[in-house]
């Protein structure tokens, strides 16, 4: 046998039994990797919310309705799918607001305590109603942390009406307790 076959037949034998002896000392499996879709809300506050003036300041004197509550906390968590962003909506789900006055609300940006795709609160203070009231829009992929000074601070305001013979509709048995919806949605 010449050179020249004795090298091919060497190189054909180390290539096939080389490859047998390495496959030897291979094992494998499959991870299958999944990241699932979140959506969670929470309405952190330590106090129950007393909106109102309960003294009076002066004889001849109008009441002060100028009265705000700043100790709720939005806290979130969303990891989003094939939707490009979820909102947060607020209303009012039960209770009646009292004739003369009008409950109004603000929403602070996130405070920084988590990561990801923040919201992007409302700029103004609003009008709450029954009708759903988008307060934080474009949540992505995202995460506040948990309780207060976390998330997003919510203000409660509660103001006199500005619609004429305000004052005469005040009365004072028809004070109310409310139960104010927070909802986590998909765009």
């Amino acid at each position: 046998m010449t050179t020249t076959y004795k090298n091919i037949a060497l190189f054909l034998f180390l290539l096939v039994f080389g490859n047998l002896w390495a496959q030897e000392n291979v094992g494998s499996h499959k991870i299958n990797l999944q990241i699932p879709e979140v959506a969670l809300i929470n309405v952190y506050s330590n106090d129950n919310i007393n909106l109102g003036n309960t003294s009076v300041i002066e004889a001849g004197k109008p009441l002060n309705f100028e009265n705000t509550n700043n100790n709720v906390w939005i806290n979130y968590s969303s990891i989003i799918g094939s939707q490009s962003s979820r909102d947060i909506n607020i209303r009012i789900s039960e209770g009646t607001i009292p004739a003369g006055v009008k409950l109004y609300v603000k929403v602070d940006k996130d405070m920084g305590a988590g990561a990801g795709e923040m919201g992007k609160p409302i700029s103004t203070t609003q009008e709450l109603t029954e009708n759903p009231l988008t307060i934080i829009t474009d949540i992505g992929s995202a995460y506040t942390g948990a309780g207060a000074n976390k998330g997003n601070n919510v203000q409660y305001s509660l103001k006199l009406s500005d619609a004429p013979n305000t004052y005469a509709n005040l009365d004072s048995d028809h004070s109310s307790t409310l139960v104010i919806n927070y909802t986590l949605t998909d765009n």
